[in-house]
């Protein structure tokens, strides 16, 4: 299985929403960003940063893949799409103004691959009812899954540790990490 994490605005959580999926599913991940940590958290075994210059890795059908890419045009972005078996574009709901940009990407990505499922990150109560107001204006009838904010992220990436890992580990974040874990489940429970 293929995945391109991707939106042309930056900061929506794509490299954190890939780096979860990795560690659950036991992914590899390329990216273009040489901001970021994922080759550090995972280890130069599971990641690969790409410079400027370097085309898309030829992968074999039967290694599982995210691509996450930058919040900026790349024209490999386009290639990985039309390889990829699934587009996850995060977002973060700010205001409708602010999701410009991701409509902007949708209708960008979607001439290539129109297996798109639009994910809402760091998700707060009332967010997933707006997104889907100003969705249905443009007529976008992408599955629309929801990602709460929580630290788990965080510290997953912090000590290098699977999400399923940090609930296991204690109970006391199981109660506040389970949430967040059985979203990022579902996500790939929907392309799987």
């Amino acid at each position: 299985m293929k995945i391109v994490v991707w939106n042309l605005k930056g900061g929506q959580g794509k490299t954190v929403l890939s780096v979860a999926m990795a560690m659950l599913t036991d992914m590899y991940v390329v990216t273009n960003d040489v901001h970021s940590p994922i080759d550090e958290v995972l280890g130069e075994d599971k990641a690969l940063r790409l410079g400027m210059r370097d085309k898309l890795p030829e992968v074999p059908d039967s290694v599982n893949l995210i691509y996450d890419f930058g919040g900026y045009p790349d024209a490999r972005i386009i290639e990985a799409a039309k390889q990829a078996d699934c587009i996850f574009i995060p977002i973060i709901y700010e205001s409708p103004l602010e999701m410009q940009v991701t409509i902007n990407a949708i209708a960008e990505i979607e001439k290539y691959n129109s297996n798109i499922v639009i994910v809402l990150n760091k998700a707060k109560a009332g967010d997933y009812e707006r997104a889907k107001e100003v969705f249905a204006q443009f007529d976008y009838e992408y599955p629309l899954m929801e990602v709460k904010k929580s630290t788990v992220f965080s510290r997953s990436i912090e000590k290098k540790k699977s999400l399923q890992e940090l609930v296991d580990e204690n109970p006391l974040f199981s109660f506040h990490y389970s949430k967040p874990l059985e979203q990022v489940r579902a996500l790939l429970k929907l392309i799987s």
